[in-house]
């Protein structure tokens, strides 16, 4: 059998592995703002005015964001208001800058003038920190990202926002949907999906611009990613291998391959299968959504433990053909969940805007430890905690975004991904038992046929 670490050290890695993720992701700041991304053109400003007792409403909003090579911004906003609060903020001065102080401030703006023009407010301020020097000579614009823990933004504000890059600049990289021209970039909306885009100004006529506009993308992106692939995809890894590891050592101590035939073991899983596909009948309650992947899991549970409880299928089995039965069950799963899709909407049906395949991948961990099983008792163990593993990193690098900065709620995901992998330990020993129980290729051999130290060989 394959030499296996000590239970203390297993048991050791599992709980410091959920505690550092805990741990390094728990700090989190006080709930962002959401606000628009020109808040003097939107709500900032009419709540600023309310503040001031004056009844504003704004009707029309135009601003333009001129960006300089030191990083700051002045944007010139015009905000064509009601006649009465026009006419109020044209007669007091004071008021007006009060008003416009305290629209800018959400952007941690200066105000720098405002005059009255008709029925129109003009405002001049300036913003820090809008733009950043990267390499090649280009500045990239981060003013339109999420400011982690303050600032959400949730829509343009204005009727029509132009960005002006700096002289002997172009613009680059741009919004969606953005009308750009030369030096200009003209847009109508903004899509707050994620933490916002970026935008960058190369040199005028650089031949490599848009080389090292990908690279001033990337470059903020680095760290986000690796703090995102450490605490959202290694540590929950980590804790599921250990878990699975565990299993390996405590299935050796206990000799549990002896004690049950391999058949015994796969007709537990088939009525483990039958059990979930008939959970609709004797469940009172369960997760709203849930039905349809319990549904496809529980098929594919039934082809995975009918097949090796063949013994036609067992006596010609290896890694190989056993990692191709793991797929076959898989895909089972995935053509019952695509014919749950096409079911008219109910309690069993998935919703047509859902993917078919990222609803039911969780599932593939569960069956992969089948194979971890297998590894266990006839080859490497690190070959089926591998596959394991790689099988739920992909599960949750589909369900959290890894370029993703997180909001306030971060240490959350990583405590669900961390639950995630111990609750696939706990669903997945039925199938490790499996898996641990079946011949090898030349014929089972338990630890006590086998010379100490070593694993039964065969072909893969």
């Amino acid at each position: 059998m394959v030499p296996r670490p000590s239970l203390p050290i297993l048991a050791a890695a599992l709980l410091v592995g959920a505690l550092v993720g805990v741990a390094l992701a728990a700090p989190a700041a006080a709930s962002p703002r959401p606000v628009p991304v020109c808040g003097p053109c939107d709500r900032p400003f009419v709540s600023a005015a309310h503040t001031h007792d004056v009844d504003v409403r704004i009707e029309h909003s135009t601003a333009t964001m001129r960006v300089h090579r030191n990083g700051t911004a002045t944007w010139t906003v015009e905000n064509r208001l009601n006649d009465s609060a026009a006419a109020t903020l044209a007669r007091n001065d004071s008021l007006r800058r009060s008003v416009a102080t305290a629209a800018v401030a959400v952007h941690d703006g200066h105000l720098l003038s405002t005059s009255v023009s008709g029925d129109s407010v003009r405002m001049r301020y300036r913003t820090p920190d809008a733009a950043t020097d990267t390499p090649g000579g280009v500045l990239r614009v981060d003013y339109f990202r999420d400011k982690n823990g303050r600032l959400v933004y949730t829509d343009l504000g204005a009727d029509r926002l132009t960005l002006v890059a700096p002289e002997g600049m172009t613009v680059g990289h741009s919004l969606p949907n953005a009308d750009v021209s030369g030096r200009r970039m003209t847009v109508t909306d903004f899509d707050s999906d994620g933490d916002g885009p970026f935008v960058t100004f190369v040199p005028d006529g650089a031949v490599l611009a848009p080389l090292w506009s990908a690279v001033a993308v990337a470059l903020p992106l680095v760290p986000i990613v690796g703090r995102n692939v450490l605490l959202l995809l290694a540590v929950p890894g980590a804790v599921f291998a250990g878990g699975l590891a565990a299993l390996a050592w405590a299935a050796d101590r206990l000799g549990v391959g002896a004690t049950t035939t391999p058949d015994r073991r796969a007709l537990a899983v088939v009525v483990l299968g039958v059990l979930t596909l008939a959970h609709p009948l004797y469940a009172e309650s369960v997760v709203a959504g849930s039905t349809p992947p319990l549904l496809a899991g529980g098929a594919g549970a039934v082809v995975l433990g009918g097949l090796l409880a063949s013994p036609a299928v067992r006596d010609r089995l290896s890694s190989r053909r056993l990692v191709g039965v793991v797929g076959l069950a898989f895909l089972v799963a995935l053509l019952v969940g695509s014919l749950l899709r096409a079911l008219p909407a109910g309690a069993l049906a998935i919703r047509d805007d859902a993917n078919v395949v990222t609803l039911l991948l969780p599932i593939l961990p569960v069956y992969t430890a089948t194979f971890v099983g297998y590894t266990a008792a006839h080859s490497t163990l690190r070959r089926g905690l591998t596959a394991a593993v790689a099988a739920l990193v992909l599960v949750l690098s589909t369900t959290f975004s890894i370029a993703s900065q997180g909001g306030t709620l971060y240490f959350l995901g990583v405590v669900l991904a961390v639950l995630g992998a111990l609750a696939g330990i706990v669903v997945g020993i039925p199938f490790f038992l499996l898996g641990y129980g079946l011949p090898g290729p030349a014929g089972r051999r338990d630890a006590a046929d086998a010379p100490a130290g070593r694993t039964p060989a065969g072909p893969d």
